[in-house]
């Protein structure tokens, strides 16, 4: 998220079409609940994996493979229809991700089986993955002309929605009946709520392809002329997503093995500190520029990460929950700062399109080091694991930053 401007519409491109009950200042908002609403359901489940791994007796690689999985099928999912929202419409795509999303609840809901987990979570990364750059793109379409309000309320939303996700589901796993069933039924419910909104807002798209074009992949798209800055920027996104990743998936057992008591809040709260800090500091330092944004950030996450190294090795739970909490701000400005600079390379036309691509180096680059790092948790341990997850985040965090020196000023 950074001080390039969002793209407008050019007149007669992006035409808010439809007579859909929602304003469109209204719809903007629906967009932006409904995006932290998928996000929400996306850290659901972290508090009760170690619920599962008692259950059915699996290792942490596997643990971190049923994080990864979800992030692939968000992968492919982004890669075959990353831009189909743009040929079809917002509508149609938000309702197929919606009906992916409930199915996918009700099986973790019902799961008898750690296979039955990864079908679940596959079915969730594939509903995410194909609602996330139509989400993406409607933000665009209905934020205020000549504002940056789009990107902001997606990092916000996302930040904040994951945190929920986790507190919320910790909450509930440890002090309500049916700690793997109570979640997912509150999710299913505002997932189903959700529908009559995306059938009220109106439809952006002006467009609409012939059905052999709609039938085709319609993978990400880089923006034209603007690869070279197109990959220089998107540094911010892998290092913000491979501390995201690798977080949330061992963050919760790092946390569990500092505090005694109430194990399933715990592990909901370390989630939680990371994503809650992040979404409030893009939210209030919305107004700064986006190089600025990162290179502020890169620094708090440098300082997070050899807090939580620090706290892994014997100085606490307090040590922990700071260092988380200030590894999320920095992660929240890098995410922001990145996020921004990347969609203001964006053309109306593609917007979806080019959401896509942002979001496939996103998940590409949260679910490979969390895979690499189960298993050196497995082999050596959770502490050896953590002191290399957060010496190798801090120097793609490093690299991240030096790459706002090299960019286009104007961002």
């Amino acid at each position: 998220m950074t001080t390039t401007e969002l793209v407008q519409p050019r007149s007669g491109t992006r035409a808010i079409l439809g007579r859909g009950t929602l304003s469109r200042p209204a719809s903007f908002w629906f967009i932006g609940a409904l995006y932290a609403l998928f996000l929400m359901a996306s850290t659901a489940p972290s508090p009760m994996y170690s619920i599962y791994q008692q259950r059915w007796h699996f290792t942490t690689t596997v643990l971190t493979e049923v994080f990864a999985v979800y992030a692939v099928v968000i992968l492919l999912a982004l890669v075959l229809f990353g831009s189909l929202s743009d040929h079809i419409g917002r509508r149609p795509v938000l309702l197929t991700g919606l009906v992916l999303e409930i199915a996918s609840m009700l099986v973790l809901a019902v799961a008898p089986g750690v296979g039955w987990l990864l079908v679940g979570r596959a079915l969730q990364g594939l509903g995410t993955g194909i609602a996330t750059s139509a989400i993406s793109g409607a933000l665009l379409d209905f934020q205020r002309p000549g504002t940056n309000r789009g990107s902001l309320i997606n990092g916000v939303a996302a930040g904040l929605g994951m945190a929920l996700g986790s507190l919320l589901a910790g909450v509930l796993v440890q002090f309500v009946p049916g700690p793997t069933l109570t979640s997912y039924l509150l999710l299913i419910l505002g997932f189903v709520l959700a529908i009559p909104g995306v059938l009220l807002m109106p439809e952006p798209v002006a467009r609409r392809s012939t059905l052999r074009e709609v039938l085709r992949p319609q993978r990400p798209t880089v923006p034209a002329g603007k690869g070279v800055t197109f990959a220089l920027m998107a540094t911010t996104l892998l290092a913000s997503w491979i501390v995201g990743g690798m977080f949330m998936s061992l963050g919760p057992s790092v946390a569990k093995g500092l505090v005694s008591g109430n194990p399933y809040l715990v592990g909901g709260l370390a989630v939680a500190a990371l994503a809650g800090f992040g979404g409030l500091a893009q939210l209030a330092l919305s107004g700064w520029a986006a190089r600025r944004a990162v290179r502020v950030g890169a620094p708090l996450m440098i300082v997070g990460l050899a807090g939580v190294a620090a706290a892994a090795l014997g100085q606490g739970a307090v040590v922990f929950f700071v260092s988380s909490a200030v590894l999320g701000t920095g992660w929240g400005l890098v995410f922001m700062g990145g996020f921004r600079m990347l969609t203001g390379l964006a053309a109306p036309e593609h917007r979806a399109g080019t959401a896509a691509l942002i979001y496939v180096v996103a998940y590409l680059s949260a679910s490979v080091p969390s895979v690499a790092l189960g298993f050196l948790s497995t082999a050596f341990g959770l502490t050896a694991a953590t002191l290399i997850f957060t010496a190798t985040a801090a120097l793609f965090v490093t690299v991240a930053a030096l790459s706002t020196f090299a960019g286009p000023r104007e961002s």
